[in-house]
């Protein structure tokens, strides 16, 4: 009898610490790592400086707190960031990409030059998303997507996958407008200069939440001219300014529309590669939540002159692979527009 309870007690015990055992490598795996966020834009972007406030707060909220660090790869819109992180970068959890979130709408649409699979990716979370725009300088004389419509526009672009090149180009063909687009330039930083000189009429990609941050001088003086903004509903602070989907009626074309526009709601958003292990991706899942939950993060965010409108990566797993069951002929025809290839 005394065996017997003996080794019932140690059965107990057992039991008991199995599964501390067993958390101890994951927990215990980021301790003295550095965890890299690579951002698919030059530095000064509002991907930049969100990731460089995220790389600040997320530590601390990772067992073994581990040194955060961002590093800008900003070559062909950010295609060259994401094809790094999913097919040549560790997949131990320790490389976050944070790209442009029109990427994913590239590859599912038959982009060439794409190393990874939308459906695939393992999503980590979301800190804020946000309408995108279509904006001209104030002395290029287009006011107005009407404007747009009567004479070519020169806009900038940063490449076939960036939402630089993406909006105007869908806008030509399914709204008429007259948008001459002209690569070469590197990211956010660079567009913006060019439009102040005069390089160019105007861009698109300027998402409204960076814009705001970076740029409110801009809005404030009424140096640029919003002639589209690209989301499922205005934003409250441009209730004058038509959404895409309203200036198109048919509707395949607002299919469309609704494709390209998937991106805004993903916004800033973070995944991993597919084979990162899923006691990490959990580990990585929690402390994005926890950083975008927290008060001293909420209240730099909001300094620098973001929002914080958190999208969990569960969710932003479930968005995605909607996109990627879209009807295939409708896919097929939005990769005609773009000239994906």
């Amino acid at each position: 009898m005394l065996l017997r309870n003996a080794l019932v007690a140690l059965g107990l015990c057992v039991v008991a610490l199995a599964p501390a055992k067993a958390q101890t490598p994951e927990s215990e795996f980021y301790k003295g790592k550095t965890i890299t966020i690579l951002v698919g834009f030059a530095p000064g972007g509002g991907y930049d400086l969100y990731g460089r406030i995220v790389a600040r707060f997320l530590p601390k909220y990772i067992p073994g707190k581990p040194t955060v660090i961002v590093h800008n790869m900003a070559p062909a819109g950010g295609l060259q960031a994401a094809n790094n992180v999913y097919a040549v970068a560790p997949k131990d959890g320790t490389v976050i990409a944070s790209v442009n979130a029109s990427l994913l709408m590239y590859q599912l649409l038959g982009g060439s030059n794409a190393r990874y699979d939308s459906a695939k990716l393992a999503w980590v979370g979301s800190g804020t998303n946000s309408n995108n725009s279509i904006v001209t300088w104030h002395t290029s004389g287009i006011r107005t997507i009407e404007d747009a419509k009567k004479q070519e526009v020169p806009m900038g672009s940063s490449g076939p996958a960036s939402t630089s090149y993406i909006y105007p180009a869908v806008a030509n063909a399914l709204v008429g407008t007259k948008f001459k687009l002209i690569h070469g330039y590197t990211g956010s930083n660079s567009l913006d200069l060019a439009m102040e000189r005069g390089e160019i009429a105007g861009r698109s990609g300027a998402n409204l939440n960076s814009l705001f941050a970076r740029n409110s001088d801009w809005v404030n003086e009424k140096k640029i001219n919003f002639l589209a903004q690209i989301g499922y509903e205005r934003d409250p602070a441009l209730p004058e300014v038509p959404t895409l989907g309203e200036l198109v009626t048919d509707k395949r074309a607002k299919q469309i529309v609704d494709i390209v526009t998937l991106p805004t709601a993903v916004g800033y958003a973070y995944w991993v590669a597919p084979e990162v292990p899923s006691d990490r991706l959990a580990i990585l899942r929690s402390a994005f939540a926890q950083t975008f939950a927290d008060r001293e993060f909420v209240a730099e965010v909001e300094k620098a002159g973001f929002d914080v409108r958190p999208v969990t990566g569960e969710r932003l797993q479930e968005m995605v692979a909607a996109a990627a069951n879209a009807p295939q002929d409708v896919l097929r025809e939005t990769a005609a527009i773009l000239d994906m290839k």
